[in-house]
C-alpha cells in the first residue's frame, strides 16, 4: 500500500479549488461549486419542559410560517425530547443569507416555547 498524501496546495488553497476556472460553467453549476455554491445553516433549540403536543404542534407551525415567509426550507424536527434540530436552506436553488440567520434567531428568541437556541454559521450546503 502506498502512503496517502494530502492534496497539493498553493498558499493554503487545495489544488481542486485552483482548478475551478478550468472547469466548465455547466459542470460547476451541476456540482454546486464556485459561483454556484449554496449556503445553509443549522438551528438547535431547547424547548420548555412539559410542553403539550398541541403547543408543540403550534410552535412547529409558527416556525414553518417564519421559514416559508423568507422562501426558505426546513429539514429537521422537534420532538418529545424537548429539542428542535434542523437545517435551513433556500427553497429551490440559492443560498441563505446573514439576514435569514438573524430573522430566525429573532423568531426563536421571541417565542415563549424556546428556552435557549443556537443558530449555526453559514456553511456549504452540499460539500460541508
Amino acid at each position: 500500500m502506498g502512503v496517502r498524501s494530502r492534496p497539493a496546495t498553493r498558499d493554503g488553497v487545495q489544488a481542486s479549488l485552483l482548478l475551478l476556472p478550468c472547469m466548465r460553467k455547466r459542470l460547476r453549476k451541476k456540482k454546486r461549486i464556485g459561483e454556484f455554491k449554496e449556503l445553509c445553516f443549522e438551528l438547535h433549540a431547547d424547548l420548555r419542559d412539559g410542553i403539550a403536543n398541541a403547543e408543540l404542534s403550534a410552535f412547529v407551525d409558527r416556525l414553518i410560517d417564519a421559514v416559508e415567509a423568507r422562501q426558505l426550507a426546513f429539514a429537521g424536527g422537534a420532538g418529545r425530547d424537548h429539542k428542535l434540530n434542523g437545517v435551513i436552506t433556500r427553497e429551490g436553488r440559492g443560498s441563505t443569507t446573514e439576514d435569514d440567520r438573524a430573522a430566525l434567531a429573532a423568531f426563536l428568541a421571541s417565542d415563549t416555547t424556546v428556552v435557549q437556541h443556537e443558530v449555526g454559521d453559514l456553511q456549504d450546503a452540499w460539500h460541508g
